[in-house]
């Protein structure tokens, strides 16, 4: 896609013709709207606290916290400090340490400014202070400031590992990164503290489960999935729990759902293979799966029914890879942290990328909440069922009106005023000349053959003459595709696998199969090709056909 922007761009080639039209007709932006000005990634936020350092410092450190669950918002952040707090100042003093500790690192060293500010490089260092932080009150560590110099440490490294790990998993293997510093960094510093005699770093045992349940209790399991999420931030308590889940909704009501959901899998496999019950109603076998089901669900991917689906299965893997890890690395006396949510997540990606590429992942760069990502997905929907009607008609000889004809009367009259003034004869119909002055007095100048591309697209019926209908359905189709352009070009990307900018068939099959339409047949590709005169379907040809076709 990027190559094909790049050409549209260049002085030597005409502009494509959603461009051209844009010199005609303003187009508002639409986008997702939440309920209160602090949900979602608050991205509104940023921008206004780009210039203000220590603010944006707070807020990059804060959004760090949130996405440890996958929650990019500032205030979901601190919400889930005061949570970790209640349940002990100590470890809340540890996550904060780690985050800030991280951030920092990633501005010292200069790196991607927008990731940083982000919480991208912080989340790492946010687990790594609520790890030691942890296992640090089961020992001597609470209060020590030799954890606090570890933490420090620890959280430095999980950056710069953040970093050029990141960078190579992105690059060589096409995964995010996500905790696999803080998983690194974590693991090493635990087996010095455990297989290395040394005075400074005790880590003692966990606190006791209370005593055995007899039976299920649905107070007690209902409680269990909702500590399943709170353990995703190392917090078993009730209370605590409970503000995070309400952190995580407040940047994804869906995401939050999800996690439940997930959290819910885990136990029931739990459940199933017989675990001790107070392991389970402490939340442990939550977390990995609440996460898991989080990230397929709707993170790197859109949420739809396919991407719930495998949520939901990559949840039960989760759980069970979490109980096979905990065999094997429990004997160690190392705890299994998340990393059955990463095997878990990274098995559901690659099968996904294999076996079921219709199910469309969001572009990395774009990775926002679960709302935004179902909304470009409807967006695209949208967009492309209305291609695939258009495409049909098209090849029947017939041109649709569609939203001329549902176009409110307000609106048929703004369009009205236009034709008008463009037909400066007054004779019901726009000429080549006409247009051609229109562009010009709005300080527009075109070419001529940008000037006939534009003529042609509109004459529909090759009358040599535009009508009002034909310039209005044109005007509307053109303001509908512009409203959610960005939404659209960001949903195409990850098809276009090998960025050469050019839909091929077997790409275009992708998009159509990712919105449930059938493949392309031989006479609807016949029939493209004659209509874009057997060149390649580029990004700027495809916008051009959802308008005229």
């Amino acid at each position: 896609m990027s190559k094909a922007s790049e050409s549209s761009q260049n002085k030597t080639q005409s502009l494509p013709l959603h461009e051209l039209l844009s010199r005609l007709l303003k187009s508002e932006k639409t986008s997702l709207r939440h309920p209160l000005p602090i949900m979602g990634t608050m991205q509104d936020l940023n921008q206004a606290l780009e210039r203000r350092t220590l603010l944006d410092f707070i807020n990059a450190s804060l959004r760090g916290i949130g996405q440890v669950g996958f929650a990019n918002n500032p205030i979901a952040g601190l919400l889930i400090t005061l949570a970790v707090f209640i349940q002990s100042p100590w470890v809340a003093l540890m996550l904060v340490v780690g985050v800030v500790v991280a951030t920092w690192t990633a501005y010292f060293m200069g790196l991607d400014r927008p990731s940083t500010r982000n919480g991208i490089f912080g989340l790492n260092g946010a687990l790594v202070g609520l790890a030691l932080g942890t296992f640090g009150t089961w020992g001597n560590g609470t209060g020590n400031w030799l954890w606090v110099i570890a933490a420090i440490v620890c959280a430095a490294l999980s950056t710069v590992l953040m970093q050029y790990l990141g960078l190579w998993m992105a690059v060589y293997l096409e995964l995010p990164s996500m905790g696999v510093p803080f998983h690194i960094v974590t693991y090493s510093f635990l087996a010095i503290a455990l297989y290395i005699q040394q005075p400074f770093f005790q880590l003692g045992t966990p606190p006791p489960f209370p005593n055995l349940p007899e039976s299920l209790d649905g107070v007690s399991v209902l409680s269990s999935l909702i500590t399943g999420v709170g353990q995703i931030f190392f917090s078993g308590g009730l209370v605590s729990a409970l503000l995070i889940l309400i952190a995580l909704a407040l940047c994804s009501p869906m995401g939050a759902l999800v996690g439940l959901l997930g959290s819910a899998i885990g136990w029931l496999t739990g459940i199933a293979l017989g675990v001790n019950l107070n392991v389970l109603y402490a939340g442990l076998w939550g977390y990995n799966s609440a996460l898991t089901a989080i990230a397929i669900g709707g993170i790197f991917y859109a949420p739809n029914l396919r991407s719930f689906l495998f949520a939901c299965a990559g949840a039960l893997g989760a759980a069970l890879i979490g109980w096979l890890l905990n065999l094997a690395i429990a004997p160690l006396g190392l705890p299994i942290l998340a990393v059955a949510f990463h095997l878990g997540t990274y098995a559901c990606i690659l099968i996904l990328r294999r076996n079921l590429s219709s199910l469309v992942p969001v572009a990395p760069y774009s990775i926002a909440s679960p709302e935004e990502h179902r909304f470009r997905y409807l967006t695209a929907r949208e967009a492309i069922s209305a291609f695939r009607r258009q495409l049909r008609g098209a090849m029947k000889g017939q041109h649709h009106k569609v939203l001329f004809d549902q176009a409110p009367e307000e609106i048929k009259g703004d369009l009205r005023y236009i034709f008008d003034a463009i037909d400066r004869d007054s004779s019901g119909s726009l000429s080549l000349t006409e247009l051609s002055y229109n562009f010009q007095q709005a300080g527009h100048p075109i070419r001529e053959e940008e000037l006939n591309f534009v003529f042609s697209s509109m004459d529909v019926d090759n009358s040599g003459e535009i009508d009002f209908e034909e310039f209005g359905e044109l005007l509307l189709r053109h303001r509908r595709l512009m409203s959610r352009l960005d939404e659209l070009a960001t949903y195409f990307i990850p098809i276009d696998q090998d960025g050469n900018g050019v839909l091929e068939p077997e790409e275009m099959n992708v998009v159509l199969a990712s919105v449930d339409e059938p493949p392309l047949s031989e006479e609807e590709l016949t029939f493209l090709q004659g209509r874009i005169r057997g060149k390649n379907l580029t990004w700027e040809k495809f916008l051009e056909l959802l308008l005229v076709i």
